[in-house]
């Protein structure tokens, strides 16, 4: 009975979604994800990563995009990580890579396709699954949806905030020693060139921030598309991620059958 209880306290079926049981809290080692299957054999796969400028947020913050990945017939994977001050920016990337290495390794067992793992985040969980990806901390995806965050390059982002990085990131890039490390834009060309669809808000200098991190990528090679979201805010592009009839959730469908 104890094991019964915990599968259904860990697990739910959602409404209209082929019966697929939803496997939440799955360890991948140094945290847990959940898992929201598809239904069908052989599925491409999306892994997401969450934001909360790196010390808070949570997997559980989806939206609509289980209901939208499943649609398209891909299984869909929310990850938990470390927040910070319990785990810096470095350890929070190398769980991503861990959590992408699980899914590889298992997400057989839940119909989907380890050859077709796509990754995505929006805010820090942008910057984390730019970085992981880039570093090449993760590895073997096909595929990357870049959703809106200032911190693809910290130099440049404190360079044009009168030399140093706005509150909001002060905190867990206290360091500038690790300003190198910690920044996306300095892995471009160090990973496997896929492609890259890289989204940005109204928010300020998020267009030049983002055209300039993506004209990096562009530059090295990476296949590069663009959304320019200047009509929403940073909260409403992380909003619009899979919802019905919304302008972000056409190009990132665009996006994934061209390239996943």
């Amino acid at each position: 009975m104890k094991g019964a209880a915990a599968f259904a306290a860990s697990s739910l079926i959602l409404p209209g979604m082929a019966s697929a049981a939803v496997a939440k809290s799955v360890s991948y080692g140094s945290n847990t994800l959940d898992i929201y299957p598809s239904g069908k054999d052989n599925s491409p796969v999306m892994i997401y990563v969450h934001g909360g400028a790196w010390l808070a947020g949570s997997k559980s913050r989806v939206g609509a995009q289980p209901a939208f990945y499943n649609g398209m017939g891909y299984t869909y994977v929310s990850v938990g990580y470390t927040l910070y001050p319990s785990a810096s920016v470095e350890r929070q990337a190398r769980e991503i890579g861990q959590a992408v290495a699980w899914v590889r390794a298992n997400i057989g067992r839940y119909g989907g396709n380890p050859n077709r793992v796509a990754l995505s985040g929006h805010s820090a969980g942008c910057h984390l699954a730019s970085l992981a990806s880039l570093s090449g901390l993760a590895t073997g995806i096909k595929a990357l949806i870049a959703n809106d965050t200032a911190a693809y390059d910290l130099s440049y982002l404190a360079e044009i905030n009168n030399g140093r990085l706005p509150a909001l990131y002060a905190r867990p890039f206290s360091d500038r020693s690790k300003w190198t490390n910690w920044s996306p834009y300095n892995y471009a060309g160090q990973s496997a060139r896929f492609p890259v669809l890289v989204c940005w808000s109204g928010g300020r200098d998020r267009d030049r921030i983002s055209k300039r991190f993506a004209d990096r990528l562009q530059a090295a090679g990476y296949p590069v598309s663009r959304f320019n979201g200047g009509a929403y805010n940073h909260i409403s592009i992380q909003n619009a991620m899979g919802r019905r009839g919304d302008r972000l959730t056409s190009a990132m469908a665009t996006f994934l059958n061209a390239n996943v």
